[in-house]
């Protein structure tokens, strides 16, 4: 007799925003059940594929089914209900499914109602939730809140919280009954933990070698690459007698404002914009410290690199910091939105290396980061979490 806890699940996944960290994460949690034996078709918008999720859809075909499914980023009844429809077709030719599961908001809502009207259960990981963000209106608040509980209520088994934070949120919005919502952390492969020893040592901050602060996001409004800038701006201007400099990696609707905000600014020689990196381990290496200038998160997967690169942070207070950047002594949190804190975070950065202008002071931070990162926060435990929820639903 098959125990059903280890029987082979089919299992269909919905992402509309597969770039980024809900791309790294889909793909991370479908090699991961793959891995274990299980059948996983994958449902995505071909429009928003990053160069990393094309280089998964082709190392993976053979292993996995992928479906590209028309899905617009904008709320749009008729062309959201049209792909409900397209993926009920899928679901009836490649079932059945034992569990549906939808990323971010929209492949959320999507796989959502496919899986209420087809009867599978469906399990929704948000990936941040906008109502979090401090600038958001609170109309929109309302009407997020009001559509996220009428689906919470009929159409969710599970809802995935990836921090202690968003899950409180969900409980304090009630999108959810209490029973329903699962906290499972992000996290990073063995092979992202190992690199770490491959940091130079700490040397003298001079003019050649300037303290480095870096940032890898995607430029978008709820990552503020220009309230980083304005932030690194101020920092430069308090302390001009120590030799800093900014990199940011990465590229998004924003980058061309963001470029001119530093033309105009007159620190091109102190700024430097790398576009988009698919060398990610390369370019944290070349960091002193990381800096997360992000308005809301749900759990950040730029902050677990930079910490498994042992790289001391300077972070806004955004959810999944309270387990991720918290715990480690030496790390500076400050409120999101506030480029005057932001600086000012990173100031204390800068007074750790007035002594002696080494860096061994910020690599004993890293080093502590990292050390938290590997026995916290691992794709592994992910995978064997969600595939958990999945079969105590079937």
């Amino acid at each position: 007799m098959v125990n059903p806890k280890t029987k082979r699940m089919n299992i269909l996944q919905v992402v509309e925003a597969s770039g980024a960290g809900v791309g790294r994460h889909v793909r991370g949690l479908c090699e991961g059940a793959i891995a274990q034996g299980h059948k996983v078709t994958l449902a995505y918008a071909p429009q928003r594929v990053d160069e990393a999720f094309q280089r998964f859809l082709s190392d993976r075909r053979n292993e996995i089914f992928f479906v590209p499914l028309k899905l617009r980023r904008e709320v749009s009844p008729a062309s959201d209900l049209a792909s409900v429809f397209r993926l009920l077709r899928l679901m009836k030719r490649k079932g059945p499914f034992d569990v549906i599961h939808g990323h971010s908001s929209k492949g959320g809502a999507i796989a959502r109602l496919a899986g209420y009207w087809s009867g599978i259960p469906a399990v929704y990981t948000p990936h941040s939730l906008v109502m979090s963000s401090p600038e958001i209106p609170r109309t929109k608040v309302a009407a997020y809140t009001l559509i996220e509980r009428i689906l919470g209520k009929w159409a969710t088994s599970r809802i995935v919280a990836v921090s202690e934070d968003e899950r409180e949120f969900i409980r304090k919005l009630k999108l959810v009954p209490d029973e329903r919502i699962v906290l499972i952390n992000n996290g990073v492969d063995d092979q992202d933990v190992r690199y770490v020893s491959t940091r130079k040592l700490a040397r003298e901050v001079t003019d050649e070698n300037p303290l480095t602060f870096g940032s890898v996001m995607r430029f978008s409004a709820q990552k503020a690459p220009g309230r980083l800038v304005e932030a690194f701006v101020r920092l430069s201007t308090a302390i001009p007698q120590v030799p800093i400099r900014l990199v940011i990696a990465g590229d998004g609707e924003l980058f061309n404002e963001v470029e001119k905000q530093v033309r105009e600014g007159g620190l091109g020689e102190k700024i430097s914009l790398l576009g988009w990196r698919t060398d990610i381990r390369e370019v944290l290496l070349g960091f002193d410290v990381f800096v997360l200038s992000s308005l809301y998160e749900g759990g950040s997967y730029a902050i677990l690199d930079a910490m498994a690169a042992g790289l001391p942070m300077v972070s806004t207070a955004v959810f999944g910091t309270k387990e991720t950047v918290a715990p480690v002594p030496g790390n500076v949190l400050v409120p999101a939105g506030d480029p005057v804190a932001l600086a000012r975070g990173m100031e204390r950065m800068v007074a750790l290396i007035s002594c002696d202008s080494s860096r061994k002071a910020l690599e004993e931070i890293g080093r502590a980061n990292h050390d938290h990162v590997c026995l916290c926060f691992r794709q592994s435990e992910n995978t064997r979490r969600t595939l958990k929820v999945y079969r105590e639903l079937r």
